[in-house]
């Protein structure tokens, strides 16, 4: 491994990032409380939207759009895409506790997509609870997931710390990184609904493909982080593909994850719902592509099959191992940590801040949550 590599940092700041980390999520957590569920504050969503010269159905909005919202915040998440926004900014300099509003931006897009993604799966559980769509209802969540994929750019929209020609770069990067997100996700839909055969998908078809879900909105967060706190038009650049390099690996390491015994899997409910789901990951594509012939047609099969069969799931996992898959993913993403450190020496000085960004970089391949 080298100095790169994901082994090579020290457990005891790992531990330090991840104890920063909860204190990031709790201040991103209480801003986001103050927009979705505290209606006396000047920044509630009905004070924000302004007034028509009618009224609002408040316990309407509340049954249909406020619970279920504070509802999949509240179950967890790492809040990484904050985090990697607020640390991008405090890299140019800027005091992230005067900006921590526009940290929720990229955290409600990514809840948005992770109702919409539980919906398209038929996922029942989300970090060990009910989905949204199985709580209240298919309606009321395919709506909650439209109205967080534009709610938070007001935000921008309505901030007075901002110029109007950052906040036009910001509304840029928002609007094609959505489009690429939905070309992602249709892809995606196309893959575990069979549409495409998986022996006919590639090793660049799944990391574009996992670039466009993951990738595109944590360089989303590191790319209005850097647009903020003042960088060129190439640091810009450079960010937003650290940001989209990161949360690729994020991805790879979420796969392995799901077909061993992990947190991640113990929150879905099942070890290998990807599996269940029919999902089509670098794992499935690399050992279809190192499978003997036998083995590959088998793969397929259980991987077509839907499968709740754990006799079957099991099946499946085991020709993944069989065929190094889980090795050759490590692999790759130890040399995507090592395009992560090398963006952020290219594009930014010394920091305190930068230490942070690479270390998370070493944290989303090495967790186990």
């Amino acid at each position: 491994m080298d100095e790169h590599g994901s082994n090579s940092i020290d457990q005891g700041k790992l531990d330090g990032l991840v104890a920063f980390m909860k204190g990031t999520a709790e201040a991103v957590n209480k801003e986001i409380k103050e927009y979705l569920t505290n209606q006396s504050s000047p920044r509630s969503l009905q004070n924000m939207l302004g007034r028509s010269g009618y009224k609002f159905d408040s316990v309407a909005i509340e049954k249909a759009v406020l619970e279920p919202s504070q509802y999949i915040l509240e179950s967890g998440g790492k809040r990484i895409r904050p985090l990697l926004l607020l640390a991008v900014l405090e890299a140019f300099g800027k005091n992230p506790n005067e900006y921590i509003e526009f940290s929720i931006i990229p955290e409600i897009i990514h809840t948005g997509t992770l109702i919409h993604d539980d919906i398209e799966d038929g996922s029942d559980l989300r970090r060990n609870r009910p989905t949204i769509h199985k709580k209240y209802g298919l309606d009321v969540a395919i709506n909650l997931g439209d109205f967080m994929f534009f709610f938070p750019m007001v935000v921008i929209l309505d901030s007075k710390k901002l110029s109007r020609s950052t906040k036009m770069k910001i509304l840029d990067t928002y609007q094609r990184d959505m489009l690429n997100i939905g070309l992602g996700q249709g892809i995606d839909l196309a893959w575990h609904r069979h549409i495409i055969d998986p022996l006919s998908i590639s090793e660049e078809n799944y990391m574009q493909t996992a670039f466009s879900k993951t990738g595109v909105l944590t360089g989303m967060a590191a790319k209005i982080g850097a647009i903020i706190g003042g960088a060129t038009k190439r640091q810009v650049k450079i960010l937003g593909r650290y940001g989209a390099t990161l949360g690729v690996a994020f991805q790879l390491q979420d796969d392995v994850l799901n077909i061993t015994e992990s947190k991640v899997a113990e929150n879905k409910g099942v070890i290998g719902e990807d599996i269940k789901e029919g999902q089509v990951t670098l794992l499935v594509v690399h050992a279809l592509k190192k499978l003997g012939e036998q083995d590959k047609k088998r793969l397929s099969e259980i991987i077509c099959m839907h499968t709740s069969d754990p006799a079957l799931i099991s099946e499946a996992i085991g020709l993944i191992k069989k065929s190094g898959a889980i090795e050759y993913v490590d692999h790759v993403k130890d040399s995507l940590v090592k395009k992560c450190i090398d963006d952020l020496d290219k594009a930014l000085p010394e920091s305190e801040a930068k230490e942070r960004l690479k270390l998370l970089a070493h944290f989303v391949v090495s967790r186990s949550i």
